[in-house]
This record gives structure tokens, sequence and C-alpha cells, in this order.
């Protein structure tokens, strides 16, 4: 790792645990229950991507970051991509917030993928070569409104069942702790 990704990270972590005090300090209780990928927002995460004979998984499946947070996407073995629900990357469906760019970038064990997030919003991917085993995941940055994310909106019918059930999962979760942020 460079020093300057190391600087970058120190300055992210220091801004996301300011932030994370903020905002824990006026809710009442840990936001998100015993959820532990939700409520907590990091300013840096790892989602590793793998494929075994227990399935395709990605872990963790739901990243929630700070606003210019970075997640950084791993493989220990074999070849990935993550890619955005978007016509332009992957699919027939935006399942990105408004005004935010697709993405999509191959994922070995010697090239990671990182994506800084910027806007606040819930940002729908897959990795397309495992789609169809429910290799899916969800960003959440910051805590947006749910009302009119695209990323909570029913997946669609064009989706293999494991992915659309995958992403529904993780709707429920996240519906459920912005309604709690914003209720």
């Amino acid at each position: 790792m460079s020093g300057r990704q190391s600087t970058r990270r120190q300055l992210l972590a220091a801004g996301g645990a300011v932030l994370s005090a903020g905002v824990a300090g006026c809710i009442e209780g840990k936001l998100g229950g015993d959820d532990p990928l939700l409520g907590d927002p990091k300013p840096y995460l790892e989602v590793e991507l793998t494929d075994g004979a227990d399935g395709a998984r990605i872990d963790p499946p739901i990243a929630h970051v700070v606003a210019g947070g970075t997640v950084e996407w791993t493989a220990e073995s074999g070849s990935h991509e993550v890619a955005a629900y978007h016509p332009e990357t992957h699919g027939d469906q935006r399942r990105l917030t408004d005004g935010a760019d697709p993405w999509r970038s191959a994922v070995t064990p010697s090239s990671p993928f990182e994506r800084v997030f910027d806007g606040e919003g819930v940002y729908d991917y897959a990795c397309p070569a495992h789609e169809d085993r429910g290799a899916v995941g969800t960003v959440v940055v910051d805590l947006p409104a749910p009302e009119n994310e695209p990323g909570l909106e029913h997946p669609s019918e064009a989706y293999p069942d494991a992915a659309s059930e995958a992403l529904e999962a993780y709707n429920e979760r996240v519906r459920s702790v912005l309604a709690d942020a914003h209720g």
C-alpha cells in the first residue's frame, strides 16, 4: 500500500469517526439494532468476492459507508467483476441513487477494485459471472431517506431468481434501518 493510500484511508477513518459520533449522539439506542452491517457507516470497507464449493458470495453483502467513503472489492481466488445495476453496465434497471455514475470492473487476487462513494444513497451491484448464484451486493452511503431510492425498488423480473431474492432481503434490511433513522 502506498503512503498516499494510507494517508487517504487515515483521513477517511478520522472523518468517519467524527461523523459517526455526531450521528450517534442524535439517535437514541443503536441504529440498526442487532444488524451488524447497518447503522454505523464506515469510512472504508473491504468486500470479498468468493466462488467455492459452498457457493458464490459477496461478504459482507451490505456495505455501509460515509459519504466520501471507499469500498474495496477483493478476491482470494478466481476472476470476478463488480458491475452496478444500470443499463450502461449491467442489467436493464437503474438501481443507483439519482445522479450516480455506474461502474464495472474486474476483480482478481492480484487486482482489487476500489470506488469512492461521494453521494448519499443506495447502490446495488452484481458479480455478473455469479449473479445466477445470488452474488449481488448493496452499498448504502450515509443515511438517505428511503423514498425515491432506485436501489430499494423491486428487482427487475429479468434478474436470476437467486439475485432477486438476495436483493429483496437486502432491501428489507436497508429500508428498516433507513425508516428508523428518518422516523
